[in-house]
């Protein structure tokens, strides 16, 4: 069995205050089992992709199972946006595994791999494992700007992106994170922005076909099922499939709108007429008014929107 060095990036508020516990936790086991550790915090938003940096450049090498020693493994204790930094900072170095113990308020990554949201099963399961597993990730490029990013859960542009924003702001995520619903400030945040989001004029193309909306109320392209907490939005998705989902919502009157909010939590809504599912390895998307984004939770802000995305194998000790 492979012998690990832990180098452990942690959020301690991540998830209000769940980082913290469970730095506590892995921290007394690891010490327990006489696995070797070095911990470092992040202090501020950004300050995961500067720790990485730090790392990439000092410790992290890529996988080999010839390698002697112990395998310096960089694992992730913080919620989606924590793993979205370190993932970005990675950007092309995907040899280079990544561990993660889930403790944020939403955890989606962690639903759609199946791994334990328990710090301490998913530390056992980590400890488990001799070699790295791989998974698609998302990358997307920005015609505006010429920029890249990762992303292991989705890019939404519209209601999705509205309520991340909205949530992120209400003090209900605070005090549901302390209860351990966190997952409810998003159907919070959603009960208050759903009627007031206006349709959006969209334009997405893939490999075999395009289409204009000219009444949009959602997209999101994505890697797995979940968004904003366990929501499945794309039940079918598979971040071990190379093909990515984009799913577009018509925006419709507020009764079917409710009725397909119903069915959106009971996994039934792709029988709607007004969503519409896309399978691809290349995707486009362009809108021309400013809408609110997300990716992997994490706040775009209010802009607009010429987007290119493909998928990149990366590896996870997983």
């Amino acid at each position: 069995m492979t012998s690990l060095s832990l180098h452990l990036l942690i959020n301690p508020n991540a998830g209000n205050g769940s980082g913290k516990k469970a730095e506590q936790l892995v921290t007394a086991a690891l010490s327990k089992k006489n696995i070797p550790f070095h911990v470092y915090h992040t202090e501020y938003p950004r300050h995961a992709t500067q720790l990485t940096e730090d790392l990439l450049r000092h410790t992290l090498v890529e996988w080999n199972d010839k390698h002697t020693g112990d395998f310096p493994l960089l694992v992730v204790l913080g919620g989606d946006g924590t793993l979205h930094e370190v993932i970005n900072a990675l950007a092309t170095h995907t040899d280079i595994p990544v561990g993660y113990i889930p403790c944020g308020s939403g955890n989606d990554f962690a639903r759609a791999i199946g791994l334990s949201r328990k710090p301490l099963e998913a530390l056992d399961h980590l400890l488990s494992l001799s070699t790295p597993d791989e998974f698609n990730t998302l990358i997307y490029h920005n015609h505006l700007t010429d920029e890249s990013g990762y992303l292991t859960n989705n890019l939404g542009i519209g209601i999705d992106a509205n309520i991340v924003a909205t949530a992120n702001k209400s003090q209900a995520k605070k005090w549901l994170n302390k209860l351990k619903l966190g997952s409810l400030a998003y159907l919070v945040a959603a009960a208050k922005v759903l009627i007031k989001q206006k349709g959006f004029d969209l334009v997405i193309k893939t490999s075999k076909e395009s289409e204009h909306y000219r009444n949009a109320y959602l997209c999101t392209v994505t890697n797995h099922p979940y968004f904003g907490g366990g929501v499945a939005l794309a039940p079918n998705a598979d971040a071990r499939k190379e093909d990515m989902t984009l799913v577009v919502v018509e925006r419709i009157p507020l009764l079917k709108l409710l009725r397909l909010v119903g069915q959106l939590l009971r996994k039934k809504h792709l029988n709607s007429p007004y969503v519409h599912l896309y399978l691809d390895q290349q995707i486009q998307l362009t809108c021309q008014s400013q809408q609110f984004g997300q990716t992997d939770g994490e706040e775009l802000g209010l802009t607009t929107y010429d987007m290119s995305f493909s998928t990149q194998k990366r590896l996870f000790w997983l």
